[in-house]
């Protein structure tokens, strides 16, 4: 039974199709997520409605051949749907929105059965059932998709501002400047200290001036992650100057038994940078005035 009315449903996605496809599209544009179709233009919503009916079509055409659904992750109508779905989620469609735009599909074609007068009250109620469980497994299929791109998106968000937060300066010929601002956990620790030993190396930087003025909160943590920071520092030949360590920070140091001997401390950015010019064989001079 459910074969015969899989190829019925087959047919009138076939025979009805422009039909259908323009309920659909009405439904689609007066829907919650109109404002997304709008973005999308005329022609490419309307070929994308008419690629995922023709789709659908060919699942129900296949079902009685294999007496049962085959949509796994390689299934043309999954692949569909998971392009269609991580390009709403690029848009700034919410989850309801691209939901919705697939089940916007269910009352159309429950219309057009329930016109068909051939069908007996017993078909009408297998033919609603198989439509609920495909369009049903589509949904499914496009809120997965939508929150695997918004998480791939939100995730290259996360590191672009990771590394925006830790720029490593060039502040003179063998000097690098690390200003440190907010908060450092363990992502950001490994960022930050991955761009400080390129940056060294590509720079053959003799100095480091770490600037820790604008952290926020000097922790056991915070603290753990500079150390091994400034040690692999030294490992590649540089001396590191840290400025700007707070009370707070300096007991947090001491609490934990560190001295960092090899490291030159100073209260301010401007007297680091005075050391770290020192240290290259350097200095700051007044000049005459004019």
């Amino acid at each position: 039974m459910e074969s015969a009315l899989c190829l019925q449903l087959n047919h009138m996605l076939v025979q009805r199709r422009l039909n259908i496809q323009g309920q659909w599209l009405d439904r689609i544009m007066s829907g919650a997520s109109s404002h997304v179709a709008r973005g999308l233009g005329d022609a490419e919503l309307q070929m994308q409605t008419g690629r995922l009916l023709a789709l659908l079509g060919e699942v129900f055409a296949a079902y009685p051949l294999q007496g049962r659904w085959e949509l796994g992750a390689h299934h043309p109508l999954c692949v569909e749907l998971r392009a269609l779905s991580e390009q709403r989620a690029k848009l700034g469609s919410t989850p309801t929105e691209t939901v919705d735009y697939v089940l916007s599909l269910k009352p159309v074609l429950a219309r057009e059965l329930e016109a068909n007068e051939a069908l007996t009250r017993a078909d009408l109620a297998g033919s609603m059932r198989l439509l609920d469980e495909v369009l049903n497994r589509m949904a499914l299929t496009t809120l997965d998709a939508y929150v695997e791109t918004r998480e791939r998106i939100i995730a290259q968000q996360s590191l672009s501002l990771i590394e925006l937060a830790t720029p490593v300066i060039r502040l003179w010929e063998h000097i690098l400047l690390l200003p440190l601002v907010g908060v450092i956990d363990t992502a950001r620790a490994r960022q930050l200290t991955e761009s400080l030993l390129e940056s060294i190396t590509r720079y053959e930087a003799r100095v480091t001036l770490i600037d820790v003025t604008g952290v926020p909160l000097f922790d056991t943590a915070v603290a753990r992650h500079l150390i091994k920071t400034i040690d692999a520092a030294h490992l590649l030949g540089t001396r590191v100057v840290m400025t700007g360590l707070s009370p707070e920070g300096a007991l947090t140091l001491t609490k934990l038994g560190i001295s960092l001997p090899q490291v030159v401390m100073r209260a301010t950015l401007r007297a680091g940078v005075a050391e770290a010019l020192m240290l290259v064989g350097r200095r700051i001079v007044a000049t005459a005035a004019p």
